[in-house]
Formats: C-alpha cells, structure tokens, sequence
C-alpha cells in the first residue's frame, strides 16, 4: 500500500525505505529522515518532532548561502539565510523560531544538500489548523500518499500548489463539485505528497487537518 508509514517499529526491527527524494530509517518510531533538495527553490516540511525544533538546530550543515523562507499568512515571508562564519554557525537569530511537524517552509539551496531530521513519529489524534487563504502546511506523519490518504480534503474551491523541483514551477491541484472533497490535478488524478515535502494550500474557509494514527496499525 503506497500510503503505509515508512517508519518500521521495533517489531520488525531497524529499516530503510526511499520515497519521493527522503530516505526514513527508523527503530521504536524514533529514527531519522534524510531530506534530499536539489539545487533550487523546493519546499521542505519537519517530518518528526525533535529534541530541539528550532530552524538553526533542523538545518545545521547547510551549504553558505542556503535561505529558508518563513511564510506567515497575511504578512508574507521573512528571509534567512545561513551564514558558516557566525558564531556558531546559524542563520542568525531569526532563526532560533519553531518548525514544527504540520508546518513547512520554503527553501533556496546553491548546492545539492540533504537535510537530516532525527526525532520521533507524531502520533494519536493529530491536528493541524487551517486558515482562510494561503498557508504553507505538511503532513504530521512522516507518511508518502495522497491527500485524502494522509487525512487532507477539501471543500469547493480550495486548492493545493504543489512545487516541482525538476520543473521549478507549481503544480496545482484542486476540489470541486464532483471530486468528493479529494484534491485533483489537471490530469484528474490526487498528487502524491513525499516525504518530508510541504506545500501551499488555499482555503475557501478556515478548518483542520485532522488525523488519527499509530505506528502499531497496519
């Protein structure tokens, strides 16, 4: 099933598997994600809650110049840009604010990099409110799949852009009158949200993203 969590608990002991440019190991629903991003724009989620989800702490060993763009419904974004000659290393004290599983940010990278989260798997009844508008949003678990597979639908109207990174362009899906709530692209099918991925999503109307899950059901 291609919605089944990539993180293997310790009944089957430690594993690996690769989908949409991460790689997710993990033992007792605490591992790590390796986050591939090509050179370019791409957006990047947190997809496992850390000991410390502060943004100078999550992207530590960036290449010189790597940006990170804070979205904040409303306002716009804020840029940070990673600096190895501060002291420490960091992107300055904009960058000591959360990023949170259910949250996303835009990044910029000169260079091939990957990023590693290491923390736990979300789980039991999560949630992730939704604001009228633009938002940059992901899924709390760190799961490859569909929309509606991953507990996202919509109302009429409301539209998810999703960034190609091959292409550097959006891709955008959207519910109407006939697609029951599920997101759709031009081709008519839901897109796939990788691991680790975030997107921009615009809502009609306020609402959740709401979600129940556990390592332990198949």
């Amino acid at each position: 099933m291609r919605t089944k969590v990539l993180l293997m608990v310790a009944a089957i002991g430690a594993a690996g598997v690769a989908a949409s440019q991460a790689q997710v190991f993990s033992v007792n629903a605490v591992g790590y994600v390796n986050k591939q991003v090509p050179v370019g724009y791409a957006m990047v989620a947190n997809p496992l809650k850390a000991a410390t989800n502060k943004i100078n702490a999550l992207f530590t060993g960036v290449p010189d110049g790597f940006q990170v763009y804070i979205f904040t419904p409303g306002k716009g974004y804020k840029t940070l840009t990673w600096d190895s000659l501060n002291d420490p290393p960091s992107f300055g004290p904009d960058g000591d604010v959360d990023l949170l599983p259910g949250q996303g940010v835009f990044v910029h990278t000169p260079s091939a990099t990957t990023v590693t989260f290491v923390g736990e798997v979300m789980q039991g009844n999560l949630s992730t409110t939704l604001v009228t508008g633009l938002q940059i949003v992901s899924s709390q678990v760190p799961q490859e799949g569909t929309p509606s597979a991953l507990g996202l639908t919509g109302d009429n109207g409301d539209q998810i852009y999703q960034y190609n990174v091959t292409t550097q362009k959006y891709v955008v899906s959207g519910v109407d009158d006939l697609s029951g709530g599920k997101y759709l692209d031009p081709n008519g099918n839901e897109p796939t949200i990788g691991v680790g991925e975030a997107i921009f999503l615009k809502k009609g109307a306020a609402g959740k993203w709401d979600r129940t899950f556990s390592v332990n059901t198949p």
